[in-house]
């Protein structure tokens, strides 16, 4: 690896930081329906304005401490690590699609699924201003998307089967559980990003995110801290089969292993 794309790495990643501290201001505000522009970024707790210098994503956590400056309150280790996975996952998108006009596409792509994940992991909820604006930049940017064949057609064709194929499970989850098995958000979530990959790898995406969710939903139920009829946030697998979609080839072997695994972990936890 030489010297070059190793600054363009190291670039790729400060910017990733970078807006890995703004996805913590939407992650903490738009859940409880705050500005994500207005106050400016304060302590939670002595509710002081946070300085520039307080504010370097990372760095600021490391030189304070894990503190406030002001109050002294402690400051959540969650603040640097979503820093750093934004920071990780841009390189990510870097290596999916080289320094091309498709760079910062998917690292918005990105973005939206870290924030998608952590919002739904603690409120349950993913807001439409990042499922619905998946859907619209995936349209929009269609034509020069090769994930798409640089089709408008392909990006409508994935739009429909990845929102389509989790209507269809709403309907078979709430006949067979007699309960909702199937958040609009997550339906919305999936429409978006089959605009962005196209509807055999959101297929394949999904496929993913139910293999992911089967294997935490089992453990916790092991566990014990979880019920067979307790709902979990799927928004995170849904996010993460989406994002590990993207290095894939999808080969069908992988798909129909997948399905063998989930009949028989539904047969051995339902019946």
């Amino acid at each position: 690896m030489g010297p070059i794309l190793m600054a363009v790495i190291f670039i790729v990643f400060i910017f990733g930081l970078m807006f890995g501290s703004f996805a913590n201001v939407c992650i903490y505000r738009m859940p409880r329906e705050m500005s994500i522009v207005f106050p400016a970024s304060h302590c939670t707790k002595c509710n002081n304005p946070i300085l520039w210098y307080d504010n370097i994503p990372v760095l600021s956590f490391l030189l304070l401490k894990g503190k406030c400056r002001n109050c002294g309150d402690k400051i959540s280790l969650r603040y640097p690590l979503v820093e750093l996975a934004c920071g990780f996952l841009f390189v990510l998108m870097f290596f999916v699609t080289g320094l091309t006009y498709m760079l910062p596409v998917f690292c918005f792509f990105a973005f939206c699924m870290l924030v998608i994940t952590m919002i739904d992991f603690d409120f349950q909820i993913i807001p439409d201003e990042f499922s619905v604006g998946l859907i619209i930049v995936g349209l929009a940017t269609s034509f020069i998307n090769p994930f798409l064949d640089t089709s408008f057609l392909q990006s409508i064709y994935g739009c429909i089967v990845g929102g389509g194929s989790l209507i269809a499970l709403a309907i078979i989850g709430k006949f067979m559980f007699k309960q909702d098995a199937m958040g609009g958000g997550d339906i919305k979530l999936m429409a978006g990003v089959g605009a962005f990959i196209g509807w055999q790898r959101v297929l394949f995406a999904i496929f993913i995110a139910a293999f992911i969710g089967s294997i935490i939903g089992m453990a916790l139920i092991l566990a014990k801290k979880m019920k067979k009829r307790d709902m979990m946030p799927f928004g995170p697998c849904l996010a993460a089969g989406s994002l590990i979609t993207l290095f894939l080839e999808q080969p069908s072997y992988i798909v129909n292993k997948i399905i063998m695994y989930e009949e028989n972990l539904f047969m051995k936890l339902f019946f």
